[in-house]
């Protein structure tokens, strides 16, 4: 790797707080927390440039976006839902019909700009209009319009660009043929495009679409890894907002403990490529997207069982009308095998979240500043055992709760068992 674990996910947190207006695009009702969706479309447009072309083929990269083995996305979201989510391919008549990808030339050399630049939008933007009307022949978009209102939203389509050249979020800063992976919504009108009768990713109705860079590391380039993608899609599809410190990168935040935060970049062992194993999304993320149900528990012996489980379950305990604690058990299993990217030596545990409402609001998503408070975040990990996470780091094994660590909180939870995919404990 280029640069150190560590020091990547600093410089991608420094940046990705920037995602480019990510709050145009969430519309949320006044209810946060979601009908579960079962499935969203999706479909995949591979862009090459006159100097600079993809690597990958659509085989490739259809199973990158819809296979359901280990290192693939909707492998992640199985897990990670318990088996309630998957994005599925769209129905398309290109190279190899109905494998959810498209790809396309373009007349123009790669547009090698920093997110950050003024004309970023003006340049970049344009040239994915040009890529969708190049492949409009091949995808009729309007059968995607379910609500028949002359819009694609979030829930009936998502559009992922895979940009030939390299992931500037992985080096933490602008690379030769880089692009910086965000996801949004067009609300300039000169942007929008229609095609088939329908809009496409226009922020009023709630379209939004994501794009990455192909290749990850521009010294030993490899396939870019599915934590990133899966990241920039909690927003896209489910309006996930931002689990770090989006005004200082160096506090706060959840760390490796959730997709939202640094798990993007999580690896089981030093062998892997970082965000090959993406950890879970934490409880709460769970818990918004529909997925799950905390059960409330008091003066109780009950069971945590691992995330990676279909029997995955949430503990909540009431602290007052607008705060809680959620409890899961982060056993050393499935895509949470990422957390061994934690300092220290992971094993597993419970995962102790303290959640506060009132940073929860519609108002805190759009903002995207849910985390951006150290004394006064809307998703906190009490660890354990002091660890970083408020400096910034990404955390370690010791902030779990398990015994041999720390098996008691307070005198709220006591007994906590060791790690393991079955985890008990008391509540009182």
């Amino acid at each position: 790797m280029k640069i150190g674990i560590f020091v990547m996910i600093l410089f991608f947190l420094s940046g990705c707080f920037e995602e480019k207006t990510q709050a145009t695009q969430q519309k949320n009702a006044s209810s946060i927390y979601k009908i579960p969706k079962s499935s969203v479309a999706m479909l995949g447009v591979l862009v090459s440039y006159k100097d600079k072309k993809i690597v990958y083929s659509d085989e490739v990269w259809s199973k990158k976006l819809f296979g359901f083995e280990e290192g693939d996305l909707n492998s992640y979201y199985m897990q990670a839902s318990a088996g309630k989510f998957a994005f599925k391919e769209v129905s398309e008549q290109s190279n190899r019909e109905n494998d959810g990808i498209i790809s396309v030339v373009l007349d123009q050399n790669h547009p090698n700009l920093d997110i950050d630049s003024a004309s970023y939008e003006d340049i970049v933007y344009p040239s994915l209009q040009d890529a969708l009307q190049k492949i409009d022949k091949y995808i009729d978009f309007s059968n995607y319009d379910f609500d028949a209102n002359g819009y694609i939203s979030a829930n009936e389509l998502i559009i992922v660009f895979i940009i030939a050249g390299y992931e500037d979020a992985y080096e933490g800063y602008h690379i030769n043929y880089g692009t910086w992976a965000h996801q949004n919504c067009i609300d300039n009108s000169s942007h929008l495009i229609t095609l088939d009768g329908v809009t496409l990713m226009g922020c009023q109705n709630n379209g939004n679409f994501a794009l990455f860079g192909e290749l990850h590391n521009q010294n030993n380039p490899h396939m870019a890894t599915i934590g990133i993608i899966a990241h920039e899609l909690g927003h896209a599809t489910f309006n996930l907002p931002d689990l770090y410190n989006t005004t200082n990168p160096n506090e706060g935040g959840i760390g490796y403990f959730g997709l939202m935060g640094s798990g993007i970049w999580a690896r089981k062992n030093a062998s892997e490529y970082a965000g090959q194993t993406p950890t879970h999304f934490c409880a709460w993320s769970k818990m918004y997207n529909g997925w799950i149900t905390p059960v409330t528990e008091k003066d109780t012996q009950t069971s945590l069982y691992e995330t990676a489980s279909d029997e995955y379950n949430i503990i909540k305990i009431p602290i007052s009308q607008t705060s809680y604690y959620l409890l899961e058990n982060r056993n050393d299993s499935g895509y949470d095998s990422g957390l061994h990217a934690l300092e220290g030596n992971f094993q597993g545990g419970m995962a102790l979240w303290k959640i506060d409402e009132t940073k929860l609001t519609a108002g805190h998503i759009l903002q995207n500043d849910v985390n951006s408070n150290t004394q006064a975040q809307g998703v906190t990990l009490i660890e354990a055992v002091k660890g970083d996470i408020d400096q910034g780091g990404g955390g370690n094994a010791n902030a779990l709760f398990y015994e041999g660590n720390k098996n008691y909180f307070q005198t709220l939870i006591t007994d906590i068992s060791k790690p393991n995919r079955i985890m008990s404990l008391n509540v009182h």
